[in-house]
């Protein structure tokens, strides 16, 4: 046999007001002292305002950030050492460098034939700076399709002028084009 448990006694009365009760909920026990009060409860709470981020740093801010952490030292080290050394081969190239070199290729007919491609060479000789180059001696295809060309590195623009008014009247030739190498 079982003993059954007393049935629940109800509370003692208490003096206290039922807002005093509304004061004791979990809820006003963790807002302000200056809210618990009667008014307070029976209002809405008042909206937060807010919360402000922080702006977002600039790109080149971030950019900064990621190349100074320790573990990128090694690779942005190299790579600043490799960028120095670029602008600085750069700057040689151009202050102090070799020339570029500038020549000028004659373009001739598919027709034109040797006797017309050697009076273009006896006609139209070296002008101040535009220098004819040597016919080659090889047998190549490119030699016998473009046979007379001239430096034209140290010629003057009124040099080159006379050159390209030389070489365009003659029989079987297109034109002139010049090409610059090592640039």
């Amino acid at each position: 046999m079982t003993a059954n448990p007393p049935p629940p006694q109800p509370a003692p009365a208490t003096t206290e007001a039922p807002e005093a009760d509304a004061l004791n909920t979990p809820a006003a026990l963790n807002t302000p002292a200056s809210l618990n009060t009667p008014a307070a409860v029976d209002t809405p709470a008042a909206p937060r305002p807010a919360r402000v981020r922080p702006p977002q740093p600039s790109l080149w801010a971030q950019a900064w950030r990621y190349l100074r952490d320790p573990r990128r030292r090694t690779y942005v080290v190299l790579g600043a050492i490799a960028t120095l050394g670029l602008i600085g081969f750069g700057i040689y190239a151009i202050v102090d460098g070799p020339p570029p070199t500038v020549e000028g290729v004659v373009y001739f007919t598919g027709d034109a034939t040797k006797a017309q491609k050697d009076a273009v060479r006896d006609a139209c000789p070296t002008v101040g700076g535009a220098i004819q180059e040597p016919p080659d001696r090889n047998d190549l295809d490119v030699t016998r399709v473009y046979p007379l060309r001239y430096n034209l590195t140290k010629a003057s623009s009124s040099d080159r002028a006379k050159l390209f008014h030389c070489v365009s009247g003659r029989p079987g030739v297109i034109g002139i084009n010049t090409e610059t190498q090592g640039q």
